[in-house]
């Protein structure tokens, strides 16, 4: 299987920012390897930021800017997260640490779990699953 694409949501390039996922100022976009590595992409603003929540258009603006990544991280299970779970083929998962560092190392040690996950969205099977990690 390909790397993970993971996109985090922050707004000082160090920690998770503690609100929903498209209330951030920029994506960090970094891949997880099987070889146990995540190696930093790119870093995108979110020009959707000051748009309305209950505008669908705020999630479709998103996820237009992060298409190509196949996971979703943020700390809380959003009303756009479980829709991007049922309809998307974006995996969200909800991650209970903070720095971007912890983050990543979490996410490698759910590495074979998460890329089970994307596969099966690969091939057009949307779960309503969103799962949680803990340090």
């Amino acid at each position: 299987m390909h790397n993970l694409r993971i996109c985090i949501g922050s707004n000082d390039n160090q920690n998770i920012a503690q609100t929903h996922m498209g209330d951030t100022e920029a994506f960090l976009i970094y891949d997880l390897t099987k070889e146990g590595e995540s190696p930093f992409i790119d870093q995108r603003s979110n020009v959707a930021k000051d748009l309305d929540h209950a505008q669908t258009s705020k999630m479709k603006q998103i996820l237009e800017l992060v298409k190509d990544a196949d996971i979703l991280i943020a700390q809380q299970k959003s009303p756009n997260f479980i829709k991007i779970a049922q309809q998307t083929k974006y995996q969200p998962v909800i991650v209970k640490a903070v720095t971007i560092t912890a983050i990543l190392e979490l996410l490698l040690r759910h590495y074979g779990e998460l890329a089970a996950l994307v596969e099966r969205r690969n091939k057009g099977e949307f779960l309503a699953t969103i799962p949680e990690f803990e340090q």
